[in-house]
C-alpha cells in the first residue's frame, strides 16, 4: 500500500536532486529506474520500497495545478503567479517505520527543487 503525494516546483525533478536527498537521509538507500528511465524508485538496503517518484510534468500555468488539486489543498500559495511549473507523482510506503523516512525524502526533495510538497490524502474531491 501507498500513500500519495505530488512536488510541485518551478524546474525539474532530476535524478541528481532525488539521489541528493535520499543520500542526506540514508546513504545506503537504494536507487534503481523504472520504465526506460520514467521513474525512480527508492529502497531500503533490505529491498523494501520507500517511494517511487514518476517523471516530472510540465503544467503550464499554476491554476492548472490548483485547478488538479482542488481549491483547498494548497496552504501555500504557488511561487507567486502563474507561471511554468512541474508536478512529480511521488507514491510513497504507507507502512510505519518506512512512511516517516519517506515522506522526508519528499519534502527535502521538494526543498531542493525549489518546490513545495502536497499530500494527496489532504486533498477534497
Amino acid at each position: 500500500m501507498s500513500a500519495e503525494w505530488v512536488v510541485l516546483s518551478p524546474r525539474h525533478v532530476d535524478a541528481a536532486v532525488v539521489v541528493g536527498a535520499a543520500a542526506a537521509v540514508d546513504p545506503d538507500l537504494g536507487v534503481r529506474q523504472l520504465w526506460d528511465g520514467n521513474a525512480l524508485q527508492l529502497t531500503t538496503p533490505d529491498g523494501v520500497v520507500l517511494l517511487t517518484l514518476i517523471q516530472s510534468r510540465r503544467l503550464e500555468r499554476t491554476t492548472d495545478a490548483e485547478r488538479l488539486l482542488g481549491p483547498r489543498s494548497l496552504t501555500t500559495p504557488l511561487f507567486g503567479g502563474d507561471e511554468t511549473l512541474w508536478w512529480t507523482s511521488v507514491h510513497v510506503a504507507a507502512q510505519d517505520p518506512f512512511r516517516a523516512v519517506a515522506e522526508r525524502i519528499v519534502r527535502d526533495v521538494a526543498a531542493a527543487a525549489g518546490g513545495l510538497p502536497v499530500a494527496r490524502s489532504a486533498v477534497e474531491d
